[in-house]
């Protein structure tokens, strides 16, 4: 009987069952999963198809008795980095040969394990993920987005409308591209495409290209506020200003009052004790409070009654307290308002800016992506880091520090004229709230979700008609699965029941095509520009290759089928 090559994989969560099953979809290898004893961890990899070893993972002897000895590729994806690089390291120091393919959240320790540990992929779920739930923000009909060539390169995505909605309908191909600056793929389901070809309105479309430009091509529409009257705007500004004193401190308040009302008091008794007129009285009163006078009007000098010498004293003292409780509430005052103006709760007057909801790992890698695209972005998270106040602090962004699943707060972010909400937040059900209420503050706003259950995804999008709804194990275990047996694998989408594996070469002297066959070319990267590619041919040495392989020739195209039918429910229009 021939032996079958060997993949272990190494993890115990969603995303080492998801690269399970997506290991055993494909024909030729054998895949056993190396974890802790778990009796239903077992029975559930058993169920996608995989073997399941029961022992502690990180042992030299657990990984001889799983076969890494004559393994091909070895797959730590447990959720501790540190366990990861441990089992990569002590299963190549028993098989010099095994390729390694790891889970790493830091971005540049993978880099450097890329270039330093021959035969090795490091990925990062929420950088990998944090890709999609950006371009989707820009563009509501992006359905994959990764950078290329390197961490530090553009966005580029996946988007899938009508011409129309592309607005290209009855130019050709050549010109479609021209305008929108991408790479289109497929048209009508056809990807063997003539440039000549004249595009129709209702003709759905693929293109691939920079996040940017494909985000500036969506049509949006936003609401225009109405013009006020004067008197409207006055009024308006009075009622805030009532507010405003109804919110100001209690303390300083009854503070003000008594001062006013010692110092009406002490006006009518100067005039009496003095013999002043109220003018020259209030302006004694004043500078006594104040102390700042006493050389043209004193006591002493206009002859005032003994008691006049106490009245004064106890002005002077009253004034001191007074103005040293008013000077300390102000600067509270200050305080807040700044507090409030960097990172607090107050009314945004942004437009065309893109609201984030949730700074956690991947919420900050969507933030970058969105800041370096030079887009305005607001900020809502109950508990920012230093990095995220810094970066309000720099007016990089709009931070809000409060619950984005309540109404109130969402008000705050001018959702009618923003661009879309992403929910990025630690809780499926958290970020549907937040999606929900979205909705209800802007009907054509789009709102991409984080959702960790992949059934329950697919399930949001189609009930609630939520632009986008991702699962970030959905969009890196196939990349992470890919990467097992070809080491350019980027990730996977699905068009036009197909399936495609997204893929990355680095040309040689002599260029070459990938091995596999009916690949499509999409951009290549030469002399630090990106420049779409439509055939091979077109090659010249040592470019940067992103292509992609329908993955049919590989396994039945029974999988693919239900995956378009999936994407298909969420595309139809609402």
């Amino acid at each position: 009987m021939v032996q079958l090559p060997l993949i272990i994989v190494v993890g115990g969560d969603e995303l080492a069952l998801r690269v399970c099953e997506e290991l055993t979809s494909t024909r030729g290898h054998d895949v056993v999963l190396l974890w802790s004893a778990d009796e239903q961890l077992g029975a559930r990899a058993t169920s996608v198809g995989a073997s399941f070893v029961g022992l502690p993972p990180n042992d030299y002897e657990s990984l001889r008795t799983v076969g890494v000895m004559h393994a091909t590729s070895i797959m730590p994806v447990a959720e501790e980095d540190r366990l990861n690089l441990q089992v990569a390291l002590k299963a190549r120091d028993l098989n010099p040969k095994i390729r390694v393919v790891l889970r790493q959240f830091n971005r540049t320790l993978a880099r450097k394990l890329e270039q330093n540990l021959p035969d090795c992929s490091a990925v990062s779920l929420s950088a990998h993920a944090a890709a999609t739930y950006a371009g989707a923000a820009l563009d509501p009909a992006c359905f994959f987005a990764l950078q290329f060539p390197d961490f530090d390169g553009p966005l580029l995505g996946f988007s899938e409308r009508a011409a129309s909605d592309f607005c290209i309908a009855g130019v050709s191909i050549e010109e479609a591209e021209r305008r929108l600056r991408a790479r289109i793929i497929s048209v009508a389901g056809q990807t063997n495409l003539e440039l000549t070809h004249v595009l129709q309105g209702q003709e759905r479309v693929v293109a691939f290209g920079p996040m940017d430009e494909m985000g500036d091509s969506w049509p949006r529409s936003t609401a225009t506020p109405a013009k006020e009257s004067l008197a409207s705007r006055s009024a308006s500004a009075f009622r805030a200003f009532l507010r405003a004193v109804r919110r100001t401190e209690p303390l300083l308040l009854r503070i003000f009052a008594a001062g006013a009302a010692v110092a009406i008091i002490a006006v009518f008794y100067f005039m009496w004790a003095l013999h002043l007129d109220i003018v020259r009285s209030l302006y004694y009163v004043i500078t006594t409070m104040a102390t700042v006078g006493y050389g043209d009007i004193t006591p002493v000098i206009n002859k005032g009654p003994l008691t006049s010498f106490f009245a004064a004293m106890f002005i002077m003292v009253s004034g001191i307290a007074i103005t040293g409780v008013f000077i300390a509430a102000i600067t509270a005052a200050l305080n807040r308002a700044q507090l409030t103006a960097l990172r607090g709760l107050r009314r945004l007057t942004s437009r065309d800016h893109i609201v984030v909801c949730g700074a956690g790992n991947i919420g900050t890698r969507v933030i970058e992506f969105l800041l370096k695209m030079r887009r305005k972005v607001v900020v809502v998270e109950e508990s920012p880091d230093n990095l995220l106040i810094e970066r309000a602090r720099d007016r990089q962004l709009d931070l809000l520090t409060g619950d984005a699943t309540s109404d109130g707060t969402l008000r705050f972010c001018n959702l009618r004229h923003a661009c879309s909400v992403v929910a990025l937040t630690g809780s499926d059900t958290a970020n549907l709230e937040v999606g929900l209420g979205a909705r209800a503050g802007s009907a054509r706003l789009g709102v991409v979700l984080r959702i960790s259950d992949s059934a329950f995804a697919h399930s949001v999008s189609r009930q609630f008609h939520i632009t986008k709804s991702f699962s970030a194990i959905d969009l890196t275990a196939p990349a992470i699965a890919g990467l097992s047996r070809f080491p350019g694998t980027r990730g996977r989408v699905a068009f036009e029941n197909e399936e495609y594996n997204v893929g990355e070469r680095l040309q040689g002297a002599v260029p070459t095509p990938p091995p596999a066959d009916l690949c499509i070319p999409l951009y290549v990267w030469r002399e630090d520009a990106l420049i779409a590619l439509h055939d091979f041919s077109e090659m010249k040495p040592y470019d940067r290759l992103l292509f992609i392989v329908p993955l049919s020739q590989f396994r039945g195209r029974e999988r693919a089928s239900s995956v378009q039918g999936e994407r298909s429910s969420e595309l139809a229009p609402t």
